[in-house]
C-alpha cells in the first residue's frame, strides 16, 4: 500500500490518509461491537469509545425527538432500551468511509421485544458516524438509506 505524505486524521502522527480511513471505519466497527457486547452484557467497554461531548441521536429519536450528550447521556438510553428489548443487535452489511472522520454504515437491527417476544429485523438501517481523536463523536441513526446518503453528501 502506498503511504501518502498526509497526516492522520485521527490525530495519530506518521500514517498516510489510506490508514486514516482504514482507522476510521475500524475504529467505528470496534465501537458498534462493543456497544452489542455492552447492551448483551452489562459490560462497560463500550462507553469508553464515546468522545466526552458525544451526540447520539438514536433510532428512537424519530419518536420522541430526544438525543442523548455524553456517554452518560448514552448509558440513559441504552437503559432505557433494557426496559423494552431483550436483544438489540446492529449488524453492518456495508460501510463507507467519507473521509474527515465520517463514516457511514448500512446494516439491520435485530431485535428481540422482552414483554411479547416480538422479534423484528430491520434491514433499512442506517448510521452516519463522526469520530474525534480516535472515538465516537456523533452518532446519527437512519431507517431510509437515500436520508442517510444525503445527510452524509459527498465524501471529502
Amino acid at each position: 500500500m502506498k503511504r501518502h505524505p498526509h497526516p492522520r486524521r485521527d490525530g495519530h502522527p506518521g500514517s498516510g490518509r489510506a490508514d486514516a480511513h482504514a482507522d476510521n471505519v475500524e475504529i467505528a466497527r470496534r465501537s458498534f461491537a462493543a456497544f452489542n457486547r455492552s447492551f448483551a452484557g452489562d459490560v462497560e467497554d463500550y462507553y469508553e469509545l464515546l468522545d466526552p461531548d458525544v451526540d447520539w441521536i438514536p433510532i428512537t429519536a424519530l419518536l420522541d425527538g430526544r438525543r442523548y450528550r455524553g456517554p452518560e447521556g448514552v448509558r440513559r438510553w441504552v437503559s432505557e432500551l433494557r426496559r423494552d428489548w431483550r436483544v438489540f443487535e446492529i449488524r453492518w452489511s456495508e460501510v463507507r468511509d467519507l473521509g474527515d472522520g465520517r463514516v457511514l454504515a448500512f446494516g439491520c437491527w435485530d431485535c428481540l421485544g422482552r414483554r411479547a417476544g416480538v422479534r423484528m429485523c430491520f434491514d433499512q438501517a442506517a448510521w452516519l458516524i463522526e469520530l474525534r481523536g480516535g472515538k465516537l463523536a456523533r452518532l446519527q441513526t437512519f431507517v431510509d438509506r437515500a436520508e442517510a446518503l444525503a445527510a452524509a453528501g459527498p465524501p471529502a
